[in-house]
């Protein structure tokens, strides 16, 4: 099997962790919309006990996919975690590595805290 270059474990990794935004956005948004209860006059008490098993069991899926991605970067060395989550969480801009690494250190770190991180998926 073919190793992936620097540019394919950035390119797995965004897609991995546009998963975890993902499901942070969608868990804000169900929390938001269970603290404001709306009124449905129409619907059957059956249908509306349905409809909160589904939105109950979607938000428990949604903190199993956040929980999973927690625990993976507390498994992280702490270079590789501060990298990761600079990189892949926060999206800080291009350059914040500047004041703390040369290029080549960055580029060594961050390769090897992709590579750390993809590890720890791959033992899923």
């Amino acid at each position: 099997m073919k190793a992936l270059t620097f540019k394919e474990k950035q390119d797995v990794l965004e897609d991995l962790f546009k998963k975890y935004h993902r499901a942070v956005l969608q868990l804000k948004c169900l929390e938001e919309r269970n603290f404001y209860p709306t009124i449905q006059f129409d619907t059957v008490k059956e249908k509306k006990m349905y409809y909160q098993d589904k939105g109950s069991q979607l938000k428990e899926e949604l903190e199993k996919v956040i929980a999973t991605f927690e625990f993976i970067l507390d498994c992280l060395s702490m270079e590789s975690k501060v990298i990761i989550e600079k990189e892949f969480i926060e999206r800080v801009g291009k350059d914040w590595w500047i004041d703390y690494y040369s290029r080549s250190t960055y580029y060594r770190l961050k390769t090897r805290a992709m590579e750390e991180t993809l590890f720890y998926f791959s033992c899923l």
